[in-house]
């Protein structure tokens, strides 16, 4: 049966899309949608990381979001000691009522990180990212109040909604900042970044608004207590439009083994007004593996809107060189 929506439905859902962008809680596995500086900052020749993000509604039909991406560090043995370069790529795919929407994605990223000191202890990194976006909509996927009549619902009758457009194709830059530094075993870093800087036009309706910009910040630290284990502290928070989102948290890393980076990790993050997030997590050698779940605490659990979600993550690095300090915690 054809998922009813009432009154401009669709404008709703092109709200929900834009004023969220999207939207992950295990931030470590996107780092390319988090930061453009993240390319390339990490140890090893390549990295590569996958979200799988589903998030219920009320009814059915939930929010379905799948990311995958590749970083390659090209020039290791060619630049000055504690310099790095980086490119990676994106795609994502993003769709919500049955499939009526859909949203993909591909960025292609590029950074530069420089050592400010003769260890590589301290360094800066710049990234830019430029990404393309395809928008998708299948009014057959969706019922609106003006195909119902006397006798039922009849999908040949017009929508009676200034809809102009079953797809929309649009370009935009992003970029950002990273500062990561090292005391012995012990890790800090920070960044800021800007997405959507060109404000592309979204006209679902003939009423026109361009995508706001997104103001992004991350920080966070890793402390090691030597065969106690590691405990890792995480702060993230975007701004875009009145839409604004803070996450903090913890995890711990208990060594299951004398190996390094073979941990058992576990942990809580709780998203201001939103949710509460559980996190386990097993990281062997270069393999990490992580489950995450969004328990909603705000009050769209009880207008039971939106429902609780799973992410499911993936993060691959390439054989690590175990002289070279740890640049970015999580990472």
């Amino acid at each position: 049966m054809k998922k009813c929506i009432l009154g401009l439905c669709l404008l709703i859902a092109a709200e929900v899309v834009w004023s969220q962008s999207y939207h992950f809680s295990q931030f470590f596995s996107t780092p390319l949608l988090t930061n453009p500086a993240n390319t390339g900052s990490m140890d090893g020749g390549y990295r590569f990381a996958s979200n799988i993000r589903s998030q219920g509604l009320s009814g059915g039909s939930p929010y379905f979001t799948g990311y995958i991406s590749a970083e390659v560090n090209p020039l290791r043995n060619s630049l000055p000691e504690g310099h790095k370069a980086g490119i990676g790529l994106y795609i994502m795919n993003d769709h919500s009522l049955g499939g009526a929407v859909q949203t993909n994605s591909v960025g292609l990223s590029a950074a530069y990180h420089v050592g400010l000191d003769p260890y590589g202890e301290n360094s800066f990194g710049v990234g830019v990212q430029a990404a393309y976006h395809q928008r998708r909509y299948d009014y057959s996927k969706l019922s609106f109040e003006n195909q119902f009549g006397p006798g039922g619902f009849d999908g040949s009758l017009p929508v009676g909604e200034p809809l102009n457009a079953n797809s929309r194709s649009f370009f935009d830059v992003n970029a950002g900042l990273l500062y990561s530094r090292t005391v012995g075993a012990n890790a800090y870093f920070g960044g800021i970044s800007v997405y959507n800087i060109l404000q592309h036009k979204e006209n679902v309706l003939t009423e026109e608004f361009s995508m706001p910009t997104r103001f992004a910040f991350q920080g966070g630290s890793q402390f090691s207590f030597g065969p106690g284990g590691n405990l890792y502290l995480s702060l993230t928070a975007m701004y875009q439009a009145n839409a604004n989102e803070i996450t903090a948290g913890a995890a711990y890393g208990i060594p299951l083994t004398e190996e390094e980076r073979n941990e058992l990790l576990g942990g809580m993050w709780y998203r201001i007004n939103d949710a509460a997030i559980p996190y386990i997590g097993f990281r062997r050698n270069d393999l990490q593996v992580g489950l995450s779940y969004d328990y909603t605490v705000s009050s769209l659990k009880a207008g039971s809107q939106v429902r609780n979600a799973f992410e499911l993550t993936f993060v691959l690095r390439g054989a690590i060189n175990r002289e070279l300090k740890t640049t970015v915690p999580w990472y």
